[in-house]
């Protein structure tokens, strides 16, 4: 009888040890964001996209994939695809060749060739995100309600996680 206990009682160990260790692995991990890039009030005068890049490092055990990006305003609300200030489009390029630039010079140069869908992307470690920005407020004078945060929502290993990245700076600077 005690070989007995003692056997399940390191079955439940090795059990409870298995389930922890695939617990940690499954939500070990974050996202760092290693550049800002914010606009000046100047260039969503015209009414035409800017696009900002960043460069983003996932640090952990396995590759996510992305879901969604989210933009998180200073209010606290999300930014929807038919706000009434920001219309923002992600997309993940290959090539860390966009900074801040205007429409017109992403099209010339061809640079929106090399975008591919935030949706389903797989992360191995480096990303540039690019940000196709388009102001459609009243005010850019006031803009009080800037982006504060984006969210990652991600799957690695079947489970679903978030993470939000601080934008301290926002999208539209006063300049």
């Amino acid at each position: 009888m005690k070989k007995i206990i003692i056997i399940m009682f390191i079955v439940i160990i090795f059990a409870i040890s298995f389930l922890w260790s695939l617990d940690y692995i499954s939500h070990d991990g974050e996202f760092t964001k290693w550049n800002h890039s914010t606009a000046g009030q100047e260039q969503f005068k015209d009414g035409s996209p800017i696009y900002l890049g960043y460069n983003f490092t996932w640090e952990g055990f396995g590759n996510p994939i992305l879901e969604k990006v989210e933009f998180i305003k200073r209010d606290g609300t999300i930014v929807a695809k038919d706000d009434d200030e920001f219309h923002i489009e992600p997309y993940i390029a290959s090539t860390e060749r966009i900074g801040v630039l205007d429409e017109d010079t992403v099209m010339k140069e061809g640079l929106n060739n090399d975008f591919v869908n935030v949706k389903d992307f797989r992360i191995n470690k480096n990303f540039y995100l690019v940000l196709r920005v388009k102001y459609v407020g009243n005010d850019l004078n006031n803009v009080v309600n800037d982006i504060e945060s984006l969210r990652f929502t991600y799957k690695k290993y079947g489970v679903t996680q978030f993470q939000n990245i601080a934008f301290n700076d926002g999208i539209i600077t006063g300049e």
